[in-house]
């Protein structure tokens, strides 16, 4: 492998274009500080690596100041026999979008993405591998210890130089951090999608059961309601049947009042029709007597019977002088003439007393008289001369009283018997009371039953102008025939109507109650349908369940591939600990002699033993001290300059150690910067023999010593 040609423009100090054609072996260029030697170095390393789509800040910082369009590299080199042409541009702006990467291979030209990947194919060769071997400078190599010298050489080799061992491990480690942590980010989200997959299910399941329940409520309520509109008609029905025969028993009331009524009526006037009969034939001759008629018997009465109360006074005192005068001859017959006569009163009461009480009254009133008058009269024996009958006069008043009420009870139509006026009254006395006692009674009950009559009359004359009043006849007995017709109507309807034969009042009440219990339960399901689809609508709308459980699989696919894969990571990790640890350990007699080969020359033949320890470590014999001693910067045995050529030649026999058929091009910037002359003139005669085998480009600010260097440039 040989660099040809580098072109540059735009790049840090080269404004214009400017082209550098290498020779095979030894290429030398000299110039000053800030020349552009380490600019070339920079150019050749970003031609080989750098994405002119970049847009890291060293990138930009090589653009040269002020220039318009950005930096141009062109890098022509033989790789395997192969003719390969790199051609990069890096804009000023917008290098995502404008920046430029051809390849030509041959015959082959490829541009942007499927150039650099042609060319990652084509050189396979790590940056970091490079700059560990074959890329020396003076500032890394004036760095280099113990364990950057195990970085330089722990490399792993197929066919010429294949990758950095460290380079690997870390990008292990990286992938194995990065593994791990999608392993856990993967974790995390097949938890959270197994969390959302256990929502979603749980939300799926409650909305199958809210939905099945619907189903079931909806099943039973189209099972149900066709039941309750059916019982709900066949109860309407009832009710318009309840409803007509309720109306058909309001109008047979309202009929049956109405008939009542003109029962009443015409009972009413039949019985005023009867009374006026009555008062016409039974009560023709009182009804033309006044009306104080009855009030005048009975004061002609009250005095007849004043009249006789006197008169039987003064009969009995004539009586009781009758006595006294007679007492030895009728005394016991006196008494007993009073007993017999008060006897006789009580007896002729006892009939007064169905008659007339008041009269068996005033009988057994004066029946007790009589007989108290026989049991307690006592008197002296008184003679007196007689003289005229001092009752005389009463008799008369009573005969004239007597003559009254038979004139009044005849004109009412009752005819007495003259009282005798014989000068016996007292043989007639009790016959003729009684007679006079019966008359009155009659007329009484007579009089008394024609003011009953004339006030029953009046009564149902009221009776018959209050109903009346109330409802015309005529007007009562039109609504009744057209009450007769509607009852006819209603009876008729009711009797067409089959349910009133088919169902009972109590099987009704039962299908009644039975379609409350379904209307009931229809409500229930109704507002348990309302909670179910509320219930549905506030359920939150979750991913559907298929979905994530594809997700779910594919996250723990995935997850199971990122641990197969972090397992693996494990695996090449520690199989490239140990097969590096192989390597080492076969690469450290490799390295010996290489090192020691180039030792003599770089120290003028001071030093020409050395030796690796276990890790590499380089140990070179001091021939003062006479012992192997550690190649370090801390170590006060060797001086600046002896260091850099103890490292320079460490990284000569490494890059010979390291090459197989591919040999990279030594690109060397200022590494005997601490040479003294005959050491920096051996270094070059050392380069002249390198270079027969391997390209060397040098960039030194020192001048070259007298001889043939190959090709040389001066900046």
């Amino acid at each position: 492998m040989k660099f040809l040609k580098l072109a540059l423009e735009g790049y840090g100090r080269f404004r214009e274009r400017v082209e550098f054609e290498f020779e095979a072996g030894l290429n030398c260029i000299m110039g000053a500080n800030e020349s552009g030697k380490s600019t070339l170095l920079t150019a050749l390393m970003d031609a080989l690596y750098t994405l002119p789509s970049t847009t890291a800040q060293p990138a930009r910082e090589r653009i040269h100041w002020g220039h318009p369009q950005g930096w141009r590299l062109e890098l022509e080199l033989e790789l395997r026999g192969q003719h390969v042409r790199i051609a990069k541009f890096h804009p000023v702006d917008e290098p995502r979008k404008r920046a430029e990467f051809l390849l030509q291979v041959g015959a082959e030209s490829l541009a942007g993405e499927a150039a650099r990947t042609r060319w990652e194919q084509l050189w396979r060769i790590p940056q970091e591998v490079y700059l560990a071997t074959a890329c020396i400078r003076q500032r890394e190599l004036s760095q280099i210890a113990n364990r950057n010298l195990k970085s330089l050489q722990q490399q792993l080799r197929e066919s010429a130089v294949n990758a950095d061992l460290n380079r690997i491990l870390n990008v292990i480690q990286q992938e194995r951090r990065r593994v791990r942590s999608h392993i856990e980010t993967h974790r995390s989200r097949v938890q959270e999608i197994a969390s959302r997959l256990q929502v979603a299910r749980d939300a799926e399941q409650q909305r199958q059961n809210l939905r099945k329940r619907l189903h079931q409520i909806e099943a039973e309520i189209a099972d149900l309601q066709p039941q309750v509109e059916q019982d709900e008609q066949i109860l309407q029905r009832w009710r318009d049947l309840q409803t007509q025969q309720d109306r058909l028993e309001q109008l047979r009331r309202e009929a049956d009042a109405n008939q009542r009524h003109l029962e009443q009526l015409e009972q009413l006037e039949r019985r005023v029709r009867e009374i006026e009969t009555e008062l016409e034939t039974q009560f023709a001759e009182l009804s033309v007597l006044p009306s104080d008629f009855k009030a005048q018997i009975d004061a002609a009465y009250m005095r007849y019977q004043d009249a006789m109360r006197r008169l039987h006074a003064l009969t009995v005192q004539e009586q009781a002088r009758r006595v006294e005068r007679q007492r030895e001859r009728g005394r016991n017959q006196a008494r007993w003439g009073f007993a017999a006569l008060g006897g006789a009163l009580i007896i002729a009461s006892l009939p007064l007393w169905t008659v007339a009480a008041w009269l068996g009254a005033v009988a057994l009133v004066l029946g007790l008289v009589g007989i108290g008058i026989a049991l307690l009269w006592r008197g002296r024996a008184v003679s007196q001369p007689e003289s005229e009958p001092p009752e005389l006069p009463i008799q008369q008043e009573v005969q004239a009283h007597w003559q009254r009420l038979s004139s009044l009870l005849q004109d009412a139509g009752y005819v007495l018997e003259e009282q005798p006026q014989n000068g016996a009254p007292g043989e007639y006395g009790a016959e003729t009371t009684a007679r006079l006692q019966y008359a009155i009674q009659q007329f009484n009950e007579r009089w008394n039953a024609l003011q009953a009559r004339r006030s029953e009359l009046e009564r149902t004359r009221h009776q018959i102008d209050a109903l009346q009043a109330v409802q015309e006849p005529k007007a009562l007995r039109e609504r009744q025939r057209t009450l007769a017709v509607e009852i006819l109507g209603l009876q008729e309807q009711i009797q067409r109507d089959p349910l009133a034969r088919e169902l009972s009042a109590e099987s009704l009440v039962r299908l009644e109650a039975t379609v409350a219990r379904k209307r009931q339960r229809l409500s229930e399901l109704q507002a348990e349908q309302l909670r179910c689809e509320g219930a549905l609508q506030q359920l939150p709308d979750s991913e559907p369940a298929d979905a994530l459980e594809l997700e779910h699989a594919r996250a723990q696919q995935r997850l199971i591939q990122l641990e197969n894969r972090f397992r693996l990571l494990e695996t090449v990790e520690q199989l490239l600990i140990e097969a590096n640890e192989r390597y080492l350990n076969d690469l450290s007699p490799r390295l010996k002699p290489r090192i020691e080969r180039h030792l003599p020359t770089l120290t003028l033949g001071r030093y020409t033993q050395a030796s690796l320890g276990a890790n590499l470590s380089l140990q070179v014999y001091h021939p003062e001290r006479g012992e192997m001693i550690l190649v370090e910067d801390e170590q006060p045995a060797w001086s600046a300059g002896v260091l850099d050529q103890l490292f320079f030649a460490c990284r000569l026999g490494l890059a010979d150690a390291l090459a197989d058929n591919v040999r990279l091009p030594l690109l060397l910037d200022d590494p005997f910067v601490h040479f003294d002359a005959e050491r920096y003139r051996a270094a070059l005669e050392l380069l002249t023999r390198v270079a027969q085998q391997t390209q060397v480009i040098l960039f030194t600010c020192r001048a070259l010593p007298q001889g043939e260097w190959g090709k040389v440039w001066r900046l």
